[in-house]
C-alpha cells in the first residue's frame, strides 16, 4: 500500500513538473462543462457585436499535451480583433484525457 502512495505521488508530481498545458479546472473524474468568462476581463467588450467566432483548442493524454486554448489563438482563427464574450470547454475523463476549447465571440 506504501508502495503505491509513493508512486501516485509521485506521478502527481511529476505531472505538475511538466508544464502541463491541459489542466481540469473543474469537475468530478468525468466532466464535460462550459465556463463563461469574467465580464470584468480588459479582454472582454460587450458593446462588441457578436457577429463572428473563433475556436481553439488544446487536448492531453497522461503527460503528452498538444495545442492552444487561449483567447489570442481562437482571435486568430477567427480572425477577431474585438471580443464579445468567451466560452470554456472543458471535458475531463479520469484525469487522463483532458480536452479544453476556447470559443471567442466578436467582431
Amino acid at each position: 500500500m506504501k508502495k503505491l502512495l509513493t508512486l501516485g505521488i509521485l506521478a502527481a508530481v511529476s505531472a505538475s513538473m511538466t508544464g502541463c498545458g491541459v489542466i481540469p479546472l473543474k469537475g468530478t473524474s468525468m466532466a464535460a462543462i462550459t465556463i463563461d468568462h469574467v465580464a470584468s476581463d480588459p479582454v472582454v467588450d460587450n458593446s462588441v457585436r457578436p457577429v463572428k467566432k473563433g475556436v481553439a483548442s488544446a487536448k492531453g493524454i497522461i503527460l503528452f499535451n498538444t495545442g492552444d486554448a487561449s483567447i489570442g489563438a481562437a482571435m486568430r482563427e477567427g480572425g477577431l480583433s474585438k471580443v464579445h464574450h468567451v466560452d470554456y470547454d472543458v471535458t475531463n475523463i479520469l484525469f487522463l484525457y483532458n480536452e479544453i476549447k476556447t470559443t471567442v465571440y466578436g467582431e
